[in-house]
């Protein structure tokens, strides 16, 4: 092909929205391009949806994978809602993680992100490392957009440690979402974007990928129980908890705690009773436990009932896909514990589900996982996939024998 040709070739495809994407080509790693229909990335994680509603913010958002993307395209990801400033914050948008247990990665090898979006919308576009999300202002138009965002463009969003830099090193997730700034500096309302062909570009021959750059994560996939497979009899009261006492009014607010100490199946069966009916899109829950005998030892409660100690904590944080949810699920046993890990190694034969008809959570522990203990010391917590909102029972602790 010579040279007026490639030429002529390059503009008739600038007139069909925009030069092809490196995806499969020397210097480039293709994060996901939607033609499979469905919402799993290249790691093999699914896409989730984070809006303020998550932290007791009154936004609405969704998510879905539709017909007809790009030019060329069969599907793209469209993200629309509507932004509610009353809780000050108000953002909404979609994550990936780059590694399949959710751990770190370096990107060294890339010098930026590559995908084209939709709008009309002011969006960031950028990645998340520890606790910082280091992000790119984009205005995406009514027509569909090719955008570079090149690394060196990241800077620190929101509340960051003084000196915080961008380093391509240590690197978890990759984003974009209506910007995350005070409620004063964006309008309320409806809003829409939509992402296709996103990829991590960089210089030089191969096909680069992102490489660990740390231990693997704690995130997995799980499925829920089926709600006929929970006992329907044998359930114990365990004490209520005042409505209304909550870290956030629109978070999940415990009110009763009932159990089954060992059924047939071999678990400990957990119901938290929920003030409202819980909707489907996340599940928020960790049961603390005494397992040891001594109520004088162990690690003090992080949520409002502090002078609870324990040595086990089981731990269902996670966004609902279908009929499994994503995120982190299992069980932190004593020795976790003591290291002050209280992320759990994923899965532990755990049973969990929401059941909306009778307003709550349910969840199986395996009685095995408890040790030889003969009673069991426990509260429930609750909350969204991603913060603590209330303790049942809010003082002391409910016994098992």
């Amino acid at each position: 092909m010579n040279g007026v040709t490639k030429a002529l070739l390059w503009l008739l495809m600038m007139a069909c929205g925009g030069v092809p994407l490196l995806a499969g080509e020397a210097g480039a790693w293709k994060l996901d391009d939607f033609e499979d229909g469905n919402l799993k990335s290249a790691p093999g994680l699914t896409w989730f949806l984070l809006a303020d509603d998550i932290a007791g913010g009154a936004s609405e958002a969704r998510m879905e994978v539709r017909s007809g993307g790009a030019p060329g395209s069969k599907h793209a990801l469209r993200v629309s809602g509507r932004l509610d400033d009353k809780s000050g914050w108000p953002f909404a948008g979609v994550w990936s993680n780059l590694e399949a247990s959710g751990g770190s990665v370096s990107l060294s090898a890339f010098e930026g992100i590559r995908l084209r979006v939709k709008g009309p919308a002011k969006i960031e576009v950028g990645l998340r490392s520890g606790m910082n999300n280091f992000m790119a202002d984009v205005e995406a138009g009514p027509g569909w957009k090719l955008v570079d965002v090149p690394f060196a463009t990241l800077s620190p969003r929101g509340k960051v440690p003084e000196g915080m830099k961008w380093s391509p090193d240590a690197v978890q997730v990759f984003g974009v979402t209506t910007p995350q700034t005070p409620a004063e500096n964006k309008p309320n309302g409806k809003f829409e974007f939509e992402l296709d062909d996103v990829v991590l570009y960089g210089r030089g021959p191969g096909k680069p990928e992102p490489m660990a750059s740390g231990p693997p994560g704690s995130v997995s996939s799980q499925p829920f129980a089926a709600l006929d497979s929970i006992p329907k009899t044998s359930w114990i009261d365990l004490g209520s908890d005042p409505e209304g006492d909550g870290r956030k009014a629109s978070l999940p607010d415990a009110t009763r705690l009932e159990a089954i100490p060992a059924s047939p199946d071999g678990l400990l069966w957990v119901r938290i009773t929920l003030r409202e009916t819980p909707h489907d899109r996340w599940m928020g829950v960790n049961v603390a436990l005494d397992v040891d005998g001594d109520p004088d030892d162990g690690f003090a409660w992080w949520g409002a009932n502090k002078a609870f100690k324990f040595d086990r904590v089981v731990t269902v944080w996670c966004f609902r896909h279908d009929d499994r949810c994503e995120g982190y699920v299992g069980i932190a046993d004593a020795d976790q514990a003591a290291a002050g890990n209280y992320i759990p190694s994923p899965g532990g034969g755990l049973r969990f589900a929401i059941d909306r008809q009778r307003k709550a959570y349910v969840v199986g522990i395996p009685r095995a996982s408890l040790g030889p203990a003969k009673e069991v010391r426990l509260v429930a917590a609750v909350g969204s996939a991603l913060f603590f909102a209330d303790d049942v029972p809010g003082q002391g602790a409910a016994t098992l024998r």
